[in-house]
């Protein structure tokens, strides 16, 4: 089992200026790694500092709200014309925010994410056939697509990719998620995990329940570890 993390914060500091010129909305007939670029394009320039005031606007209207919990999801224009939502949670924890892209192919509905709030991580792009089974599965009777997915990440405000090793060498993703599991694949080369089908918890055995758990557990474990020391290293070299 592995987690998927990466150290690529200077890659994306390096290549900001040049993404910063070449936004490009995304289209039907784009390849997986072309997405991922659209996506951390808009992430870089625009999303990951929006976000910033987000968590600081919301906070103080969580406080003027009586600090009732609450969410929220908020469209967001870019440069770039792609479709932005920021689902953004509010409760004595603090505040999340969720940022996530709608798209369209020729098939229906995706979405592409990028968790934690951080570009050294892989992108997450679930495609229509994900959709459509989370609607299935999930005795969901929203019809209007969109409405779907605002469901889906306001139901799922933390995902973890983690994956392992197929015998012929590709890698299976996983996703626990709530009320199932996200099933895919994970493409190593560019980064990217692509999930194509939503499996509920009925229709797992309780030793796979425990075992998606079990590695849940640990790779956010070993994810806070990994946060834990970039922070530290971000002080000490304030020092």
């Amino acid at each position: 089992m592995k987690f998927l993390f990466n150290d690529k914060g200077l890659q994306f500091f390096c290549i900001y200026y040049v993404l910063k010129k070449t936004e490009a909305m995304i289209v039907p007939t784009m390849s997986l790694p072309e997405i991922r670029k659209s996506v951390f394009n808009d992430f870089v320039c625009e999303i990951k500092s929006k976000m910033h005031s987000l968590q600081v606007s919301y906070h103080s209207k969580w406080i003027r709200s009586g600090r009732k919990d609450f969410v929220e999801t908020i469209f967001f224009p870019v440069k770039s014309r792609n479709n932005w939502r920021i689902t953004v949670a509010c409760d004595k924890n603090g505040v999340d925010t969720i940022p996530y892209l709608i798209s369209y192919n020729n098939k229906g509905v995706t979405a592409s994410h990028i968790p934690f709030d951080d570009d050294s991580m892989p992108l997450m792009h679930f495609n229509t056939h994900f959709f459509k089974r989370y609607r299935e599965r999930g005795r969901i009777t929203i019809e209007k697509p969109e409405d779907l997915v605002k469901k889906f990440f306001r139901k799922n405000v933390v995902l973890i990719p983690c994956y392992f090793s197929r015998e012929d060498g590709t890698q299976q993703l996983f996703t626990p998620l709530a009320g199932g599991v996200g099933l895919g694949n994970y493409h190593e080369e560019s980064d990217i995990c692509e999930f194509k089908t939503f499996v509920d918890d009925s229709l797992l055995r309780q030793d796979q329940k425990d075992e998606i758990c079990n590695i849940w557990n640990q790779t956010a474990d070993d994810l806070m570890a990994e946060m834990q020391r970039r922070i530290d290293k971000r002080q000490s070299r304030k020092r």
